[in-house]
């Protein structure tokens, strides 16, 4: 089994490069908790109302304020037990008092009272956002599909992402793809800005996806490779709390720009202007340089990093490292995809699909806790900020627990915390009749959520890289990413569903995680070196 963690464990000296690098491809998670993210704010469905015509006037009618009108003419919801946003009283609109409820609707009173579908427009409360996607297009009662169908296809633009991402990083370069990546993300994230409409929107929201997906799985495994291996866990670890970290620090970017169209130029500038300049200050993986038959490359860039930590590259290290490549280079001459090399002997088969199945369970999970905070009670620039703060506390968290318990343990435990939490915030909301106290303890719940299933996700990233060898590396992320995506493109129904029939998401979480559980069981925790080949 060939690995180039001799020549890396050679070359790191005082680790300063290493550190470097790992501060400057953490970094990533800022364009990552974004791009996956950015719906909470952008996408947003502040409460709404009919809108009622001539009273919402507010020059003809100065003395009328909101609340009178909402009690008048909006009835109230059977589900959510507010005030309907689809729905109005039928009224005489000739009436000048508002207060005469005889003019207004006859002798009909209480469920003897005609309601209409909202005919006038709509009628947003604007006390947290300036403009969203929903309030500039009116994606709301029969149009709100569209909104969360934008937001499924944002994840499916990273589906196809991910594989492709994996791929063209193993065949091309890390560093190659990385740069290509970040620029094509810039240019597309800056013109959804310009959409005209929610259709074009949605299309390069997809496409946006699609090209920043490999720019985040390249940088990844570059961190990872060029790192020794004691340090691996706690630098993916590290990885995803720089997610969380930044994901807090979106809320405060939506603070200041309330309209989503300067919110998406903003994030798109801060997400990936750092790392079109960093991808042309960095050299190309020498573990991939090795693995592609280009030793020569490979090792001018290990004497660099060597230089930089302040020592030199052993020669005996690297000729026994050349030597150990050649016999593998003998007894496999023929080239093959590195797909095929993943998929050709039982094992790495077998690890590659049950990885992908938790995968997909753990982003179902974990992306229906994040997109459902603008429906928890309190502000959603907090909750945000909250459930931010429980990644990172998270993936802290993470680095004892992996040692202590395992990732087996680790991930499926943490699985069924957020699953059962999810369950549990929902029938404190439902049974609280908006009680201050339960809603308080469905914040609290649903945060417990949040930090469980950021735990799960965490522990896969580092897990996935440490199984797989460098030739199918980025391929088998890329294959299990793109499983996690199958389960991000249906979580926007299932949030959607979740409004009229609040049950039903937890309990399909909940069979899911037996499944995934099972899974979690037959991928033991083995702590070897990162190898280079599949044999």
């Amino acid at each position: 089994m060939f690995s180039l963690d001799n020549v890396i464990e050679n070359i790191v000296g005082n680790g300063r490069y290493q550190i470097f690098i790992c501060l400057c491809f953490s970094a990533l998670g800022i364009s990552s908790s974004y791009m996956n993210t950015a719906s909470v704010f952008i996408a947003a469905m502040p409460d709404s109302r009919c809108r009622i015509e001539p009273y919402d006037n507010i020059t003809a009618y100065p003395n009328i304020n909101e609340t009178e009108i909402t009690k008048l003419f909006i009835p109230v919801n059977d589900i959510t037990k507010k005030p309907d946003r689809c729905q109005r009283y039928a009224f005489n609109a000739s009436c000048k008092d508002i207060r005469d409820s005889t003019c207004l609707f006859g002798t009909n009173t209480g469920n003897e009272m005609q309601t209409v579908q909202c005919d006038a427009g709509y009628k947003y409360d604007r006390s947290s956002f300036e403009e969203t996607i929903v309030t500039e297009w009116d994606l709301v009662c029969d149009k709100v599909g569209i909104s969360f169908l934008a937001t499924s296809l944002n994840y499916a633009g990273l589906l196809v992402g991910s594989l492709m991402g994996g791929l063209v990083a193993d065949r091309f370069g890390r560093i190659a793809v990385l740069r290509v990546s970040s620029i094509l993300s810039l240019i597309v994230t800056c013109g959804i800005s310009l959409s005209p409409n929610v259709y074009v929107y949605t299309a390069l929201r997809f496409l946006a996806s699609v090209t920043y997906f490999p720019m985040i799985e390249s940088g990844f495994v570059y961190m990872i490779e060029l790192s020794r291996k004691k340090w691996r866990t706690v630098i993916g670890l590290w990885y995803n709390a720089i997610f969380g970290i930044f994901s807090m620090s979106l809320s405060v970017l939506a603070l200041i720009w309330r309209h989503w169209r300067s919110l998406q130029i903003a994030k798109s500038i801060v997400g990936f202007v750092p790392f079109i300049i960093l991808g042309w200050l960095v050299s190309e993986s020498p573990r991939w340089l090795f693995g592609h038959n280009k030793q020569a490359q490979s090792k001018q860039v290990c004497e660099v990093i060597a230089k930089r930590n302040k020592t030199q590259l052993s020669e005996e290290v690297w000729q026994a490292t050349v030597d150990e490549f050649n016999k593998f280079k003998k007894v496999k001459g023929s080239k093959e995809s590195p797909l095929r090399a993943m998929y050709r002997l039982p094992c790495t088969r077998f690890l590659t699909l049950c990885n992908m199945f938790v995968w997909m369970v753990t982003s179902m999970v974990y992306f229906g806790l994040l997109l459902n905070v603008g429906n928890l009670p309190g502000g959603v620039y907090l909750n945000h900020a909250l459930g931010a703060l429980m990644e990172f506390a998270a993936c802290v968290v993470a680095i004892f627990a992996i040692r202590k318990v395992g990732f087996s343990k680790c991930t499926s435990s943490s699985l069924y915390t957020a699953s059962l939490s999810c369950l549990l915030s929902t029938v404190v909301l439902q049974l609280g009749n908006g009680q201050q106290v339960f809603e308080t303890l469905s914040i609290v719940l649903a945060m417990i959520g949040r930090f469980a299933a950021s735990l799960a996700f965490a522990v896969l990233y580092v897990h996935t890289v440490e199984m797989f060898p460098t030739v199918g590396r980025s391929t088998a992320l890329g294959l299990s990413s793109m499983s996690a995506r199958f389960g991000s493109i249906f979580t926007p129904f299932t949030v959607q569903l979740h409004l009229t029939i609040p049950w039903l998401t937890p309990e399909t979480s909940q069979t899911l995680q037996i499944q995934s559980y099972q899974c979690c069981l037959k991928m033991s925790r083995k702590v070897t070196p990162i190898i280079s080949t599949v044999e």
